[in-house]
């Protein structure tokens, strides 16, 4: 479960970047967080992870609250996967890639690169793990970057535009592997199709604020309210 009630972020000379956010996720449900460039999407992720500090409001992450002592737990319940998989790819091989997290936190090589194998397997990308991050096409990458966040058995996910840049065979395709996730996750995207695929449940932000939360067929067919927070 993950709760968030009117939670706001300020950044200099007290700019409100968020300025009230509220929805309720429940396990097994996947929520897209719907908005224009600059709806505060991704600054939503980095306050709930403890990357850019609350300026009010609460958040309740598997019964974790959010404050300054919890972060840590926090990042170790939920996985996050970037919009730029750059980000998250710094390794020679995918192998590495994968396997880093594993042997960060404490398991053998054998068994690290045993679990990276495994979750390539399960994403169709077994084959990828001899090559480089940087040979791979966008959508390769964005599958290294998902398994190495899901190699660590995460309790929720937290994906920034995970469609971004993709072609419509592949974007089909990570589809169909989110779908097939079965933890909570939030899906920002501005992406309506790719939202209805993928989700249950929207919250539509505007201007760093949540309008409305409601079922993903329902809110999608509001064309004014969505047109209105350059969606349509």
């Amino acid at each position: 479960m993950i709760t968030v009630e009117n939670l706001k972020a300020s950044a200099g000379e007290g700019r409100e970047i968020l300025s009230g956010v509220s929805f309720s996720l429940k396990g097994g449900e996947s929520m897209a967080l719907l908005g224009g460039n600059g709806a505060g999407k991704s600054t939503l992720f980095k306050v709930l992870l403890g990357l850019f500090p609350s300026s009010g409001g609460e958040a309740d992450i598997f019964s974790i609250r959010l404050e300054k002592k919890n972060f840590p737990k926090i990042r170790e319940a939920v996985g996050m996967v970037f919009q730029n998989p750059d980000e998250q790819l710094f390794n020679p091989n995918v192998l590495d890639d994968i396997s880093f997290g594993p042997k960060s936190s404490g398991f053998k090589d054998a068994q690290a690169r045993q679990m990276a194998r495994e979750i390539a397997e399960r994403l169709g990308i077994g084959h990828l793990l001899d090559r480089s991050p940087q040979s791979l096409s966008e959508g390769e990458k964005k599958l290294a970057a998902i398994a190495g966040v899901l190699v660590m058995n995460p309790k929720a996910l937290f994906l920034d535009e995970p469609d971004a840049s993709l072609d419509p065979r592949t974007r089909r395709q990570l589809a169909d592997i989110l779908n097939s996730i079965t933890c909570p996750k939030i899906i920002a995207t501005h992406d309506l199709a790719f939202a209805e695929k993928t989700c249950s449940i929207a919250c539509l932000l505007k201007n760093g604020a949540s309008i409305k939360t409601a079922g993903i067929n329902e809110l999608i067919s509001e064309s004014s309210l969505l047109a209105e927070c350059g969606l349509a």
